[in-house]
């Protein structure tokens, strides 16, 4: 673990100069929704920034951390209060503006993570549309960290197929890990997975041949897809400890390859 973390908004103006040619700059999206009755409505962030800084101090590279954006595209979690979301065209603006600093501030290497699933489809449009201005300037690119750890999540989860979704067994292990000050395991309901087709699977991490769009109390009123009931601190951290070595090793990986 020899890398140098460093925060884009601790930086003076002048140190900013040594730090373009050999960094990946990083910035995690993520949202603000409901995730069920045993989770906070901001989810998706803490864990997202938790594995994005971990990975970050893991790499073997300096990597600049961005300050993370907390407001994604969650229409489909309206039914419950608490939710902030953006139209698909403010984040589309907002991630391609970003990045567009980031490129003009003359560094050459950037990462997205994502952390919630509605966000891909706005993301990957801000990644065309600066790859089209910016192309040769600036090697960007984007993942959903969970797509990194399929073997883990395979390894150590205990629900069936459709068990590790949206407030369920992977994201209630991590938050019971992470801030299990903010987690209540009182609440947490006992259910089986949500069915998945022949087309697509219900896993966070799931195969999916197909694109629709659905409210998440289409399942149940709780809002959750998945076994939280499953979940524990100790499987947390496994989840945990593998999404910070994945994400770490795919930093790497842009900054040596691209």
């Amino acid at each position: 673990m020899g890398a140098v973390i460093v925060h884009w908004t601790e930086l003076t103006k002048d140190q900013f100069g040594e730090l373009k040619e050999n960094s990946v700059v990083a910035v995690n999206f993520s949202s603000t929704e409901q995730h069920s009755n045993h989770l906070p409505v901001g989810t998706d962030g803490y864990i997202g920034e938790a594995v994005l800084l971990e990975a970050a101090r893991r790499a073997k590279g300096t990597v600049v951390v961005m300050p993370a954006v907390r407001y994604g595209y969650s229409p489909h979690h309206r039914f419950a209060p608490g939710y902030v979301t953006l139209g698909q065209d403010v984040l589309t603006a907002l991630c391609r503006d970003v990045c567009g600093c980031v490129a003009d501030n003359g560094f050459r290497k950037m990462v997205i993570m994502n952390s919630h699933g509605g966000n891909m489809a706005a993301l990957h449009s801000a990644v065309n549309e600066i790859g089209e201005e910016y192309e040769g300037r600036l090697d960007l690119a984007l993942f959903r960290y969970w797509d990194l750890v399929g073997d883990v999540v395979a390894r150590v989860r205990e629900s069936a197929v459709g068990g590790t979704s949206h407030a369920g067994e992977f994201e209630t292990s991590l938050m019971m890990y992470l801030r299990p000050d903010i987690v209540h395991p009182e609440l947490i309901e006992e259910c089986s997975p949500v069915p998945s087709d022949a087309y697509n699977e219900t896993d966070l991490a799931g195969k999916k041949k197909y694109v629709s769009f659905y409210s998440f109390d289409r399942f149940n009123a709780s809002g959750h897809i998945g076994q939280p009931h499953l979940a524990s601190p100790e499987k947390g951290k496994m989840f945990f400890e593998g999404a910070a070595a994945a994400v770490a090793e795919f930093l790497d990986f842009w900054r040596e390859n691209y």
